[in-house]
């Protein structure tokens, strides 16, 4: 089950290794902050770069929430674990549909980092995907950003709509001027 956890924005990697140091005896237990790829134009070339996608935020996948909770009380920078049942001591982890996004868009086998989506692009169609973490979730794009090389993926996370941009490539561009 996952849970996210608020700390201070920038200091997401030290509040990783934080909680690592004392990692609870669980199997499933997994700590990560979640990355994609994307395509930036540099004199010319296209370079691939890897930014962070949800700045201020981890992701823990346990099955023992009281146990993370009380490490997390020691964690210097940790701010709030999200998803408290309102007037009880019990946290709410992602739901199966907020967790399956979280295994398709930030895999653990790919290092939760989001890989680049290819895809094919026709005037007057919707965009579609050919390969990569958005392929079979093109009604959940939102918004195509053709010159910046990313689409917005709008999903709940948290009983909330969160936005994560997901990097594209163009394996056609068919596009009449």
């Amino acid at each position: 089950m996952y849970y996210v956890i608020q700390v201070k924005t920038g200091k997401e990697q030290k509040a990783i290794e934080d909680i690592l140091k004392n990692k609870p005896d669980d199997a499933s237990f997994d700590v990560f902050s979640p990355y994609r790829k994307s395509l930036r134009k540099y004199k010319g070339e296209n370079k691939e770069v890897i930014e962070r996608c949800f700045p201020g935020y981890i992701f823990v996948e346990t099955n023992d929430v009281k146990q993370l909770f009380r490490q997390l009380y020691f964690t210097p920078g940790f701010q709030k674990l999200l998803g408290r049942e309102e007037g009880t001591e019990n946290f709410v982890p992602l739901d199966k549909d907020e967790s399956r996004m979280i295994d398709i868009l930030y895999s653990a086998n790919n290092s939760r980092i989001t890989e680049i989506s290819h895809i094919e692009v026709k005037e007057g169609e919707m965009i579609r995907v050919l390969d990569g973490p958005l392929l079979g979730l093109e009604t959940q794009i939102k918004k195509v950003n053709l010159h910046k090389r990313t689409v917005t993926v709008e999903f709940t996370l948290c009983g909330r709509l969160v936005e994560a941009n997901v990097g594209i490539d163009f394996v056609t561009n068919i596009i009449n001027r």
